[in-house]
């Protein structure tokens, strides 16, 4: 599985880990994972991604005016958006810990 796959899978607690710190626009999150040193995010990725995160009550949209263009979304973590990604990260260090388990001697 490609390095791209893999993050498509993990996109959810990717987005809720970089809004964990501060909340961004759509381009913002984009630009943290690029610079963790992950793939580019497509907007056709990213979009549908943030749409679910937001009907699930993860993460709040709020429209922010810019000084050098028009307005943006900016997303933010919700109560739930914090519990949620606790979830998933601990689901991710689990099935991490099971992957490098197995191969080793018994």
């Amino acid at each position: 599985m490609s390095t791209a796959a893999w993050q498509r899978v993990s996109l959810p607690m990717l987005i809720l880990n970089v809004l964990s710190v501060v909340p961004r626009h759509g381009y913002g999150i984009s630009q943290s994972l690029a610079s963790a040193g992950l793939q580019p995010i497509k907007g056709a990725q990213l979009c549908p991604a943030l749409v679910r995160l937001e009907d699930e009550g993860a993460i709040v949209a709020r429209w922010e005016q810019s000084e050098s263009g028009p307005a943006r979304k900016v997303y933010d973590l919700t109560a739930i958006g914090h519990a949620q990604r606790e979830a998933l990260r601990g689901r991710w260090f689990a099935f991490i810990d099971a992957a490098e388990a197995v191969g080793r001697a018994d």
